[in-house]
């Protein structure tokens, strides 16, 4: 009887599908005033001549001194025979892991087996709505003091020449014209809110004013009701406060009894009443 050998299901993920998420989860959308946080080049060589042997899928440049500006290298695996040749290739990993912070596995749930992936590193998975998340958090791959903010220029110049590379791709310029998208939709939403807040303050500072006068405000005589404020603040000698004082009110009072006394006296004068 021949030996069994065990058939492999395909997984749905692809290598453009797992390198999407993780421009999903480390790309992101500058949030207001905070600017962006990572920076993530895809297919990066591990030098920057024609000489360089290796190349791997991203690198994730966390830019926030107090995350420890770390260098974050993130390897696709869409089949378990893949993962398994990544395995026993360690030559592969270590042109980078030099060069890096942390390393991380990114792989459908499927391919993954925790047991034979080196325990530092990371290992994410899709998160069902277009990212990554992490089944295992990466552990630093160095143990020892070294200065990490000191970088490789051969693999930095790499890392540059990736990004401009793909920030020239068609693919990239649609993402950016996305996330440019939900970034307006964002700000759209935020002057929306605004414009309502606003509105309904204007709303409530009319009914106070409808209130208190007993006048009401309506599209056709708006302007009456100012041109007959502008009188009463001419008659009253005042110019407008917030609220009028009693006291001011009181001096608009007698000013209007006395010129209405004048009226009466000039009447009767008229009349021969005198």
């Amino acid at each position: 009887m021949s030996a069994q050998t065990s058939i492999e299901v395909p997984t749905t993920h692809t290598e453009e599908s797992l390198t999407k998420a993780i421009l999903q989860t480390w790309g992101g959308i500058p949030s207001q005033g905070g600017g962006v946080r990572y920076v993530v080049a895809i297919q990066v060589n591990n030098g920057a001549g024609f000489s360089f042997g290796r190349t791997l899928d991203a690198i994730v440049f966390d830019t926030w001194p107090s995350k420890g500006l770390t260098l974050h290298g993130l390897e696709v695996k869409v089949s378990r025979a893949d993962l398994r040749r990544e395995l026993q290739d360690p030559d592969k990993a270590a042109a980078f892991t030099e060069h890096l912070d942390i390393f991380s596995i990114v792989a459908p749930k499927d391919v993954v087996d925790r047991d034979i992936i080196p325990r530092r590193w990371g290992i994410y998975m899709p998160d069902g709505k277009g990212g990554l998340r992490a089944a295992r958090k990466p552990l630093y791959l160095h143990d020892d003091a070294r200065d990490r903010r000191r970088v490789d220029r051969d693999i930095m110049a790499a890392f540059s020449r990736a990004l401009v590379q793909r920030s020239l791709s068609r693919e990239a310029e649609q993402l950016a014209y996305d996330r440019g998208h939900k970034a307006a939709e964002r700000i759209a939403a935020f002057e929306i809110d605004r414009t309502k807040n606003d509105a309904a303050r204007c709303r409530e500072r009319i009914a106070e004013f409808e209130q208190a006068s007993g006048v009401s405000i309506d599209q056709y005589n708006a302007g009456d009701v100012g041109k007959a404020f502008a009188a009463f603040r001419r008659l009253s000698g005042t110019g407008y406060e917030a609220g009028l004082p009693i006291d001011q009110a009181r001096r608009v009072a007698e000013r209007v009894e006395g010129l209405a006394d004048d009226m009466a006296a000039l009447k009767s004068y008229l009349n021969g009443d005198a």
